[in-house]
């Protein structure tokens, strides 16, 4: 019996060979028809005996090409149109647009192998490709994925190159990208008046080597925008590019040239190995084994960052210089965004890097390289970018179509459309107005690749950050806004990533969110569903002296938590200069916020053992304290020391209690290290006290781990080490980031129950 089907796939299906795939399984299969790319995904039309047809439609899944990720196979009956043979039909515009766009990926072993084979056209041209690897994300203008909507367009493909492109046999097949030396992009070597060098990959390649072997700084285009690039082991380079990038303390990731090179000086987990090793590449965050590097990568620090090469020139530069360990990070001053546009570089970076390696395409979307690192055995993002983005999450559909704006600070904004969820690459802090015009560029371009027309906004209740603003100019042009608490997006992210409805225990630990009373919180324990919550229990306030600038000069923080208990003091901090004009504005209550963050009790803390009196950097002093109490973990631990109480506001963490515990370790002599151990230990035992309480009072089990606060491997791992021992169902984050960069998953899982149950309003 013959059958005829039109297969709708939805998902990932394009610009990753799933034409080719689709052309090869019908062929295996005996089936006639066509497949054609449209902007809904892919359509294919089978024809063929009913046996055949259901084996290809099974197979589709099955054997799916390794880029692919597929959403959605609908399959409909229909009338033979009279095919004899199987063809790949031209790209057609179906009037909808849903399909998704494939994230930059690593080069592959086949086009690695042709890159370094001295018989191939493409032996060391710096952007070979092929339907398994490359660009995609980055390069992509518009859809359907045709190479007139890339970056790609300016370079007409040679008649070699063609021949690949035309034939189904090649694993260049409908490759977009595709190009060669004598039609493709090129790189050329500038110093930084913008006067040419070089040219040539392998000259390049040479110069940059010894260039960097002389402790020059280098900006190279990289897939998603510049990167700095400095020898890890020349400490004058590293100072060097400290001081020209205005970045004193937060640490550098590295690249070394295989995964050999980082087991020798790092320690590495199998799952470790096997983030270094995928697709995506990102960078993974790893404890030092021995001393290899410069101590000024991470300054007082024992774990760094590595990646290994993704693109094919750092592949060739390694295979020059197997032995170095580079410094690669994002091209830009601290703070603002990475660089990606080639006129920007020279401006912004001319007064950093000493040359500048460039390539003649564009990059159409920037993408910082993504980081991870590895506790309680899982990866958890710190940034997800590169490589992930914009991989779109399954979500419960709503009708509506919503932009969710995220916070101020890590921000990556999320579009919500029919059942899925796009969740930007990390944009970072949008204070300075690079930051500023960069969100609103991406949007834009989300909005034209996603055909997204959104007629709802959420975003967050602090009313001076600049995604409220964005948020209130949508609604000023006819969308309904939402409002989200900050912290209740935090533990929302977690629900919409582990498909939760709630009720949970939220514990969302961060450094700052702007509270639904007005004040500033950020030790948050929330009964939370999707579309609401109850602030069930927090730590003491204490007052922030001088505002903002106490996030800057912790050793203020310090000083108010010893005025909070008992006024209690240190002489190291309270002769400090200054310190009565503190303890003024403190008492006086002038310029001294309330604040309840557990991130402001870390500075405070590393201030009162003398660990950090001021900070560069945001974490800072966390990850110093951190640092310290991994060292002091070696070192046996009394009984658990848990500090909540309850009395008439709820239950209330101590903050007085927890100075005084640390004021006793300090003056019975034990060693700082161990005390900041101690103080790791006694927020996560007060935190599972916390949860046990709640859920005597609540009957809830579920226990939802948010807040930047939880990038700290080790109070982490402690919590969740306590909380599973009490027995509760844990869940971090897996998908997205626990700092701000989950903030807009979180708006949008909460904006979305609201409108279906009616309560967009509420807060």
């Amino acid at each position: 019996m013959i059958r005829s089907v039109n297969i709708r796939v939805q998902g990932i299906v394009q610009g990753v060979g799933f034409r080719p795939f689709a052309y090869a399984l019908a062929r295996a299969h005996g089936i006639a028809g066509w497949v054609q790319n449209d902007t809904e995904g892919v359509l294919i039309h089978a024809t063929g005996d009913d046996s055949s047809v259901t084996a290809f439609i099974a197979a589709i899944d099955d054997k799916r090409p390794p880029l692919a990720s597929i959403r959605s196979i609908d399959v409909i009956d229909t009338e033979p149109t009279g095919e004899i043979d199987f063809t790949i039909r031209e790209s057609a515009d179906t009037g909808t647009r849903a399909a998704f766009i494939p994230p930059d990926t690593a080069l592959c072993e086949d086009c690695r192998r042709e890159h370094f084979d001295t018989a191939d056209p493409r032996l060391h041209y710096p952007f070979i490709t092929c339907t398994h690897c490359g660009p995609r994300f980055s390069i992509i203008r518009d859809i359907p994925y045709d190479r007139a909507n890339t970056a790609m367009a300016p370079f007409p493909m040679c008649p070699r190159c063609t021949a690949e492109y035309r034939d189904p046999d090649n694993r260049r097949f409908h490759t977009q990208p595709n190009a060669c030396p004598i039609c493709g992009p090129h790189l050329s070597l500038f110093d930084s008046s913008r006067t040419r060098v070089c040219a040539g990959t392998d000259e390049i390649a040479r110069r940059v080597i010894g260039l960097i072997r002389d402790g020059a700084i280098v900006a190279i285009k990289g897939v998603g925008g510049y990167l700095l690039a400095a020898d890890a082991r020349n400490d004058a380079a590293v100072r060097a590019l400290r001081e020209r990038k205005g970045r004193p303390f937060k640490p550098f990731a590295l690249m070394a040239g295989d995964i050999d090179i980082v087991e020798s000086f790092l320690e590495v987990s199998d799952v470790a190995r096997d983030l270094l090793l995928s697709r995506e590449r990102p960078i993974v965050v790893l404890r030092e084994r021995r001393e290899t590097v410069s101590r000024l990568v991470a300054p007082g620090l024992s774990h760094v960052g590595v990646m290994l090469p993704y693109a094919p020139f750092q592949h060739l530069f390694f295979s020059l210089a197997p032995d170095m360990v580079l410094i690669m990070t994002s091209g830009n001053l601290s703070e603002e965004p990475i660089v990606f546009d080639d006129d920007e570089a020279f401006e912004r970076l001319g007064g950093i890097a000493d040359y500048f390696v460039t390539y003649d395409r564009a990059i159409h979307a920037h993408s910082d390289d993504s980081v991870l690192f590895v506790a309680d055995g899982a990866p958890h993002f710190i940034r997800r970018a590169r490589g992930y983005v914009p991989v779109p999450f399954r979500s419960r559909p709503s009708g509506r179509h919503i932009i969710a704006t995220g916070g101020d600070i890590k921000n990556a904004f999320a579009l919500a459309k029919d059942d899925i969820v796009i969740v930007s690459q990390h944009l970072g802090d949008l204070e300075s107005p690079a930051g500023n015009a960069l969100f609103q560029s991406c949007v834009a371009h989300f909005r034209t690749i996603f055909d997204f027309a959104p007629d709802t906004v959420a975003c967050d209740l602090h009313p001076g950050y600049f995604t409220t603003r964005i948020a209130e100019e949508f609604e000023a042009r006819g969308m309904r806004r939402i409002g989200v608490q900050h912290h209740h997006a935090h533990i929302a992210a977690v629900m919409e990533e582990h498909d939760l409805d709630g009720p949970v225990i939220g514990i969302a630990f961060d450094g700052t969110g702007y509270g639904a009373d007005g004040t500033l919180w950020g030790s948050e324990f929330l009964i939370a569903t999707r579309s609401g919550f109850e602030r069930a229990a927090h730590f003491d306030y204490v007052p922030l002296p001088g505002g903002e600038s106490a996030i800057h000069e912790v050793w203020k923080i310090g000083v108010s938590m010893l005025h909070a208990a008992r006024g209690q003091s240190l002489p190291r901090l309270g002769e400090r200069p200054g310190a009565d004009s503190v303890m003024e504005l403190i008492e006086k209550r002038i310029n001294s916020p309330l604040a309840c963050s557990i991130g402001r009790l870390f500075d405070g803390a590393a201030a009162i053992l003398g660990i950090a009196d001021t900070v560069s950097c945001e974490a800072e002093a966390a990850m110093l304290l951190e640092e310290a109490a991994l060292r002091g973990s070696r070192v046996s631990r009394p009984d658990a020391f848990a500090l909540p109480t309850e009395n008439a506001d709820g239950i209330i963490i101590s903050t007085a209690a927890l100075t005084e515990y640390l004021l006793d370790l300090l003056r019975n002599g034990a060693p700082v290290d161990v005390i900041a151990y101690r103080f790791h230990e006694t927020i996560a035992d007060s935190a599972a006290s916390v949860a046990d309480m709640l859920r005597d009072r609540h009957g809830v089990n579920a226990v939802a781990l948010s807040g930047g606060v939880f990038q700290n491997r080790l109070l982490l791992s402690l919590l969740l080490d306590r909380l599973r021992n009490k027995r509760f169902d844990v869940y971090p984050h897996r998908a997205v980031p626990s700092n701000d960069g989950c903030i807009a998953l979180g708006q949008i899982a909460v904006a979305k129950e609201r409108l279906r149950t009616g309560n967009a309003n509420e807060q």
